[in-house]
């Protein structure tokens, strides 16, 4: 019998262990690393969601749930539903406005959140990385998954705030107040290989899932593998990831696959996620653990 790293990953308790995870928009935590979420809670990890936007500019995938005005108010309700299901201790929305996808007119809208001043963001981060006092922290990786420029402004943002949080000259109105410097020890982005969209759209296909291609310009889309250093099966964590999935009600597609083929066809597509350890860098030959806290 062969016992898989992550199945050993949920049955350690390991109390006292903090996740920070800082995400642009509500399901940014649900469809890219929602198994891994769930699986570090799972086994007592204490997890904090930052998300920066309310997703105003998302679609609106199902029929009546939303409408223009709404959607931003909608969305901040699923995801207060959608945290539970991952067993996520608590979370916050920071207020500011969906940038919308690369070259809309939205990304120059003056409340946007890539236009959002940087010192500002990154005093608020810094702030939550010193009252939570995360071990680790998790978050896109520099391309944004897609090219997303909330994804992308969101990993800046995160990796500039993990460096100035134990600085004690950055923000020195923070100890004013008793918040004191702090050193996280891990980073980790969230990424995805490039073919990843062409992988998803096969799987489903071979099982009989009319699901499309996808478009010319977005076959490309993720990153370099050879810069993967950690990739998870999320099995266990599965089911979570699903239910989190489906609370973001706006955002599934009506003639959502994955409860309609085989449970192997759904791990195959879904159940796999990817990560860089961008903090510490990882050393020629060095293997990155399952667990994000293995060691700590």
């Amino acid at each position: 019998m062969i016992i898989r790293p992550y199945v050993i990953l949920c049955r350690i308790i390991m109390p006292d262990h903090r996740l920070l995870i800082l995400f642009a928009h509500p399901d940014d935590e649900a469809f890219p690393v929602g198994g891994t979420i769930a699986m570090h809670t799972a086994r007592g990890v204490t997890a904090r969601l930052v998300t920066a936007t309310s997703g105003e500019l998302g679609e609106i995938r199902q029929p009546g749930s939303a409408t223009r005005e709404t959607i931003g108010e909608v969305r901040r309700a699923e995801l207060e539903k959608a945290v539970v299901e991952l067993g996520i201790d608590s979370h916050v929305v920071l207020g500011y406005r969906d940038s919308g996808m690369a070259g809309w007119d939205d990304n120059d809208h003056p409340q946007a959140f890539v236009q959002a001043d940087e010192h500002e963001v990154v005093a608020r981060l810094v702030f939550e990385i010193r009252r939570f006092r995360p071990q680790v922290i998790l978050t896109f990786g520099l391309d944004g998954l897609y090219g997303h420029p909330d994804h992308i402004a969101i990993c800046n943002h995160a990796t500039q705030a993990f460096h100035l949080a134990a600085d004690d000259t950055a923000f020195p109105h923070h100890m004013a107040i008793g918040i004191r410097p702090h050193q996280t020890d891990r980073l980790f982005y969230s990424v995805r290989p490039q073919g990843f969209r062409v992988h998803m759209a096969e799987t489903l296909q071979a099982a009989g899932v009319d699901f499309p291609m996808p478009p010319p310009d977005r076959v490309n889309d993720g990153a370099d593998p050879a810069t993967i250093n950690l990739t998870l099966d999320v099995s266990d964590g599965l089911d979570a990831k699903m239910a989190c999935i489906k609370r973001h009600f706006t955002q599934l597609q009506p003639d959502w696959p994955y409860e309609r083929v085989p449970r192997e066809v759904t791990a195959a597509a879904i159940g796999i996620e990817h990560f860089i350890r961008a903090q510490p860098p990882v050393a020629e030959g060095e293997t990155v653990p399952d667990d994000f806290f293995a060691g700590l």
